[in-house]
């Protein structure tokens, strides 16, 4: 390795870091403020707009997938995905800044998460997921989504808008910083894997290390941007919002939308331990939270054992 391979490799670290920093920020921003122009609910937003946008990396990457053919990827991207997304990315963000959040809705839509799983379940078992359930995933997804924003519609007044400072963002200000911060963190993402892979390779780290560890971090880092910037800005909704929405959409709309372009046939046995430990980590995120009456709260307590089973998990997989 060259001094100019150094250099590239050093500018795609750095440049990936960046645009990953400032995507997470401006999502945060831009979810907010369409938030408050519809008056829906943070939370909803969260799970919803931030998620979907946070979650175009597992979209393209299963959707390939299954039209190449390699229907293990496309189901081990969603299952590692989402057990990342919450022993990884929800245990590092309430190590950085405890999250605190409402009890109910966690529990709501948490269960909901759940449920989604277990229909993943009955339809993977006989050999895969055909076209027709994953237009049904799809179809649910649908309906999740148009039923979460209606209910989330809050009962702000006009003040609370304009009690905002500075000059309220136009709902077209808002969509537009929305899809430039879900590019510059789709694209921040592939070229810090890239780098890193890159870097990894030139160490001798062999490749099923840098799948499992390198690759299966670059698909959930526009999460961790995400949540981190919604951890900091204080909108604790839109940050656990945006790790359960992201594993609502895995399933339902990138395993549904890879089985509807072409059938997923696998053995879904070799997934079951694999789907066990998202299923149970799926289940903690709601025993934590409600471990208090009516605030729920995800501290460091609960990031630490979060990371603590996700490199128990990450162990076994060796």
């Amino acid at each position: 390795m060259n001094a100019t391979d150094i250099l590239i490799i050093a500018a795609q670290l750095i440049g990936g870091f960046v645009l990953l920093f400032f995507g997470g920020d401006w999502l945060v921003n831009g979810g907010v403020a369409l938030a408050r122009r519809f008056r829906i609910s943070p939370l909803v937003i969260g799970m919803t707009i931030v998620a979907f946008g946070t979650s175009a990396p597992e979209l393209l990457v299963s959707t390939i997938s299954a039209i190449k053919g390699s229907a293990g990827i496309a189901m081990g991207n969603v299952i590692g995905s989402n057990i990342a997304n919450i022993g990884l990315i929800l245990g590092i963000t309430a190590l950085i800044c405890p999250i605190e959040t409402d009890n109910s809705k966690v529990v709501r839509h948490g269960s909901i998460m759940i449920v989604a799983s277990l229909l993943l379940l009955v339809f993977a078992l006989h050999s895969g997921i055909s076209r027709i359930e994953g237009l049904t995933l799809f179809i649910c997804l649908i309906l999740f989504t148009t039923i979460s924003i209606r209910k989330g519609r809050t009962q702000h007044q006009e003040a609370d808008i304009d009690a905002q400072e500075g000059k309220p963002m136009t709902i077209l200000a808002a969509v537009g910083l929305i899809a430039l911060s879900c590019v510059m963190l789709a694209f921040g993402a592939d070229i810090l894997v890239d780098g890193a892979t890159t870097l990894a390779s030139a160490m001798g780290v062999s490749d099923k290390v840098i799948g499992l560890t390198i690759v299966a971090l670059g698909t959930s880092l526009p999460e961790l941007a995400a949540s981190i910037a919604a951890a900091v800005k204080k909108q604790m909704d839109i940050s656990i919002g945006n790790v359960i929405g992201s594993n609502i959409f895995n399933i339902l709309c990138v395993l549904g939308v890879s089985a509807s372009i072409k059938p997923i046939s696998l053995e879904f046995s070799d997934y079951m331990s694999d789907f066990i430990w998202m299923l149970g980590f799926s289940v903690f995120i709601i025993i934590f939270t409600t471990m208090r009456k009516k605030k729920g709260r995800l501290g460091r307590t609960a990031g630490i054992l979060f990371l603590l089973a996700y490199a128990v998990y990450a162990w076994s997989l060796f």
